[in-house]
């Protein structure tokens, strides 16, 4: 028989609360650009955290100006991303 107890999933943003809401507001595509540039989350036992290796002004900048640019930069700078087991 199947648990009916809830299962968690904990997110942590790491950088500006305050932009991160301006940006939601103002254009959503910035917003969500800056949330993949440090984030964390923990699910089932495992914490995983994601950190964008180049800079946040200019992904933001250039996902407000041109799109497409802002996959250049993710695709040369790349992110990192760390698993830990949660005992």
């Amino acid at each position: 028989m199947e648990s009916t107890e809830p299962k968690r999933f904990k997110v942590h943003y790491s950088g500006s609360i305050i932009w991160l809401i301006f940006w939601i507001i103002v254009f959503f595509p910035v917003a969500l650009a800056l949330l993949f540039t440090a984030i964390s989350f923990e699910v089932g036992g495992i914490s995983y955290s994601i950190q964008y290796d180049g800079s946040r002004f200019w992904l933001g900048f250039w996902t407000l100006v041109f799109f497409p640019v802002a996959f250049i930069l993710i695709f040369i700078n790349g992110y990192t991303v760390l698993t830990k087991k949660i005992d």
